[in-house]
């Protein structure tokens, strides 16, 4: 079990689903939703790892601010995240150009199609524990 996790997502169907699927599987004991990337990195802890997630399922295609841009902003913090904090990219998009591009971010340690199901979470679990 992590301690807090992180959701962003514009829809608020998504956060409702992935929410539910991670409470059913009692796989955190924190979830903070948040529907613009904006509003996640307004409460990220980016100078302290206090209280840092454990975990981010972001969803690249968002208005204003994309799951790009989030990344982006997280770039010059990477060396300092690594390690205590895990991106995985939780979207709808199928494009093997967003998989790849994914890959160029070192905090990104995979690659979820929604919605988030008990497969997924043991995907998690496997790569944060180092055998995937």
């Amino acid at each position: 079990m992590v301690s807090k996790v992180y959701i962003i997502d514009d829809d608020d169907i998504s956060i409702y689903l992935t929410s539910l699927v991670l409470e059913e599987a009692g796989f955190a004991h924190e979830i903070c939703t948040y529907t613009s990337a904006d509003d996640a990195l307004a409460d990220l802890p980016l100078t302290a790892s206090t209280a840092l997630p454990d975990l981010i399922l972001l969803d690249l295609n968002m208005p204003v601010k994309s799951g790009w841009d989030f990344l982006n902003v997280l770039r010059p913090h990477e060396e300092t995240l690594k390690g205590k904090l895990d991106v995985f990219i939780l979207t709808s998009s199928i494009a093997v150009s967003d998989q790849d591009q994914s890959r160029e971010y070192p905090l990104v340690r995979g690659f979820l199609h929604k919605p988030l199901d008990e497969e997924s979470l043991n995907y998690i679990r496997q790569t944060r524990k180092g055998l995937a």
